[in-house]
């Protein structure tokens, strides 16, 4: 028998999940900001041609995901720390694949700045280069929507990378980008998280306060054929907007 909420609306998806998703992308994209009010029931039952019950039930669903506070009498607000999860389960770190919460909304990266440095010892360990080599950099900003998520910068050696930058904003996807350098699959080789107060220029970025910590990052990407090392990533979360997910891959 079926419920009245999990009517479709000519789709296989139940209607009330595509409402929820609907929602789910305005408030992760930045249309509705935290502690917004949202539309009541009625209204959204109106709006998508649905019952009452089943916008109720994809409101239920957004509360549970911490996405929503419902106040009975007054009404649905975006919750004040209302959050993104990102996937570190394994060795898959392909950007579209890796946020988890993130139906609805569009995502995206934007090179902001790129330049050469020469490797320091520690940065030629990393990579596999000889100390002095030309490196690229990449300072990277991934957004949800308009929302800033994470900024960090990508080092590659620039021997075999020099271009990524022109082929990454040409294609819009690292991967696909990669693969004009030969790299046809890569794995994410490490991974380390910590609590940080950010820098000036992360915090501008980011758009928010100095005071405000960040999860700090540091990644090392190989490629899958050989191994070698593709590239160094240091870089941050905005703590309150993200919510890191570990598990398998």
């Amino acid at each position: 028998m079926t419920r009245p909420d999990d009517q479709t609306n000519g789709t296989t998806a139940p209607l009330w999940r595509m409402i929820e998703q609907a929602i789910r992308g305005d408030i992760l994209g930045g249309r509705y900001q935290p502690g917004a009010q949202l539309p009541s029931d009625r209204d959204l039952a109106a709006r998508y041609s649905a019952s009452r019950m089943t916008a109720r039930r994809a409101l239920a669903s957004l509360e549970q995901d911490g996405l929503i506070r419902i106040e009975h009498g007054n009404g649905t607000f975006v919750s004040d720390d209302a959050r993104i999860r990102y996937s570190l389960g394994g060795d898959r770190i392909r950007f579209s694949r890796n946020w988890l919460s993130a139906e609805g909304i569009k995502l995206q990266r934007r090179i902001l700045r790129t330049s050469e440095v020469k490797a320091d010892d520690a940065l030629a360990a990393v990579l596999g280069i000889g100390i002095g080599e030309a490196v690229l950099t990449l300072q990277i900003v991934a957004l949800a929507g308009e929302r800033p998520i994470s900024v960090g910068i990508r080092h590659c050696p620039a021997a075999r990378f020099r271009g990524l930058d022109t082929e990454f904003e040409r294609v819009g996807s690292l991967t696909t980008a990669l693969k004009a350098f030969g790299v046809e699959d890569y794995a994410r080789a490490s991974t380390e998280v910590t609590a940080r107060l950010p820098t000036p220029e992360e915090a501008r970025i980011l758009v928010q306060s100095r005071a405000q910590p960040v999860l700090a990052f540091t990644a090392t990407d190989i490629e899958a054929a050989t191994g070698a090392v593709i590239s160094y990533h240091i870089g941050c979360f905005a703590a309150d907007r993200v919510v890191i997910s570990i598990g398998a891959g």
